[in-house]
């Protein structure tokens, strides 16, 4: 096992779809530096602070960092975004010696207090694009009462240019100069047909379709925040006005698997199309060609370490066959 870098750091959608990959992600830096311990207490900061990054602050990403401190057994868990929320709103609702009435207290105020109950410290930050919250955790502290947040400091580094650095078992999936618009339509093409499935599995005479629906929505739960991220880094270079952007996703390697299986499962649906079965459209030839390179990139880099193939590449590829499944092993 290659040995976990003392700073990890990972940048995903702020969608609350990417709030289990932000637990994911601290597990498994923590249990590669064996500080299980933390384990617990470092998944409730960092899911309350990305869910608080998803939800209340109107950012189109975040960026988590998990950093070990100089003290022995303490970690800082961090998450940055970039909405127009100020640092004045990242305030408990209430003072924390005020026996808050939990079911009146609202959601972001109430994960605060959690946050403060468990942190040895917290604070907020002002970035060059929004703000960045953070939390010192530290096995066996000796108790602590629950802290009032740090004073706001201001900094100007760009998050945005700081690379994804992984525990082991991530792969930082990269799909080269990945052509815009066609990106958007097939997101939006297999929205369109999950959305389709999923009314038909209501019916009882559709097996097949409820059988179908019913996968494909089991293989799109885990990987969602790569999808989501994906997707939001095509739409920031299209309001841009590129037309084409080099996207990064940052996954679990097994992912690459579930990935394989989903576009086999959407190549079956297509078959459905083509029957007319289904009134969504069948994928047409650009969009199943996209899918293969794309299915293919995300398999080779997480299973194999391979090196990206840009998409104006892939048509010459001994590895490309329009139309499959692209489930084929790189070579």
């Amino acid at each position: 096992m290659h040995k976990a870098p003392e700073r990890l750091h990972v940048r995903l959608a702020a969608d609350a779809a990417s709030v289990p990959a932000v637990r994911r992600f601290v597990v498994d830096g923590l249990t590669a530096w064996g500080e299980v311990d933390l384990v617990e207490a470092a998944e409730l900061v960092a899911s309350e602070l990305s869910s608080n990054a998803a939800l209340h602050a109107a950012a189109e990403f975040m960026h988590v960092t998990l950093e070990r401190l100089v003290r022995p057994g303490s970690v800082r868990v961090s998450v940055e975004d970039d909405g127009p929320v100020p640092v004045a709103a990242v305030r408990p609702r209430v003072r924390l010696d005020d026996d808050p009435d939990w079911p009146d207290l609202g959601a972001t105020g109430r994960g605060l207090v959690i946050v403060a109950m468990v942190a040895g410290r917290w604070g907020v930050d002002e970035t060059a694009g929004g703000k960045r919250v953070w939390a010192d955790l530290v096995d066996h502290d000796d108790g602590h009462e629950p802290v009032e947040p740090e004073g706001v400091a201001g900094t100007d580094t760009d998050t945005d240019a700081v690379p994804s650095t992984l525990p082991p078992g991530w792969a930082l999936v990269r799909l080269l100069d990945c052509p815009v618009e066609l990106s958007l339509h097939q997101d939006s093409h297999l929205d369109e047909l999950v959305r389709e499935l999923q009314l038909l599995s209501l019916d009882d005479g559709n097996d097949d379709s409820a059988a179908l629906a019913e996968e494909i929505h089991g293989l799109l739960v885990s990987p969602t925040h790569a999808r989501l991220t994906g997707r939001r880094a095509a739409e920031r270079a299209r309001a841009e006005g590129r037309d084409s952007v080099d996207i990064e996703m940052a996954m679990p390697r097994e992912f690459g698997g579930l990935v394989v299986r989903l576009q086999e499962a959407v190549t079956r649906a297509d078959v459905l199309c083509e029957d007319g079965r289904l009134l969504t459209l069948a994928s047409p030839p650009e969009l199943r060609t996209l899918r293969a390179w794309m299915t293919h990139e995300v398999l080779a880099q997480t299973t194999h370490e391979a090196a990206p193939v840009p998409w104006p590449a892939w048509p010459q590829t001994s590895t490309h066959h329009e139309g499959s499944s692209a489930g084929s092993q790189p070579g």
